[in-house]
């Protein structure tokens, strides 16, 4: 990776869920009428979905959504696809506020000379309607949600995150980073990391933790984030800081 000296980055790519937006309620809301429509059954007495704390936990030590939807509502894989097919429709009826972190859309704006997207589990149309509310659509040239990628290829595989780095940088040589608030985000990257070098592709993806949402306990994680922050402003001083690599 030599070539990457004195290489500025070429884009940053966030993570939705738990990273621009705290959709913990929403989500939560969503999967109780989901699981109630599949299972036929009272979704209150399923232990991840007594409560919101509980969804939640549930949630961050899965690895990914149809990981989530089999370990802690026991669906069957093709129970798992229905959910997927429903999510959008349920997402869109469902009127639970969203509340972007503080900080984030601030940064948004302070890096919009630089290309921005997003990849993440949930679906593009919801997330662009929310950044539509928040005014915040304008400024990412890219997002890609759970339908643009093969039901079996969610993060943690890289997928999604290639492809997101392919629009974003059109191959040149430097580094991307990529913002995320989960085990899963981190491992994304280094898989994507992965078949960057195979291919040998100048370009190196540096994972940010974004820890400023709520609590994250990293110690039981196989694989850590190259940066975590506390605060979303944090993200230019990373970006400010590669400048002078």
């Amino acid at each position: 990776m030599k070539n990457l000296n004195n290489r500025n980055v070429l884009a940053v790519i966030w993570d939705y869920d738990g990273t621009i937006a705290d959709t913990r309620e929403k989500n939560y809301n969503v999967s109780k009428k989901i699981v109630t429509k599949i299972l036929k059954k009272d979704p209150t007495k399923i232990p991840a979905l007594s409560s919101l704390n509980n969804y939640h936990q549930a949630h961050v030590k899965s690895t990914n959504w149809r990981e989530f939807y089999a370990s802690s509502f026991n669906l069957k894989d093709d129970q798992i696809n229905e959910a997927g097919k429903l999510w959008t429709e349920y997402q869109l009826k469902d009127r639970t506020k969203i509340q972007i972190f503080a900080g984030v859309a601030e940064t948004i704006f302070e890096l919009n000379k630089l290309p921005q997207g997003i990849v993440s589990q949930n679906s593009k149309t919801i997330i662009k309607n929310n950044l539509d509310e928040n005014n915040l659509l304008s400024y990412f040239d890219e997002i890609i949600g759970y339908e643009q990628v093969d039901l079996k290829r969610q993060k943690p595989y890289p997928d999604g995150l290639l492809m997101c780095v392919e629009k974003l940088t059109d191959s040149k040589t430097g580094w991307v980073l990529y913002i995320g608030d989960h085990e899963t985000d981190v491992q994304c990257a280094v898989n994507a990391n992965n078949i960057l070098s195979k291919n040998k592709m100048e370009i190196k993806i540096i994972s940010i933790g974004a820890f400023y949402g709520f609590s994250v306990d990293t110690s039981g994680w196989s694989v850590l984030p190259d940066y975590e922050i506390k605060s979303a402003d944090k993200i230019i001083e990373i970006v400010d800081n590669f400048k002078n690599y």
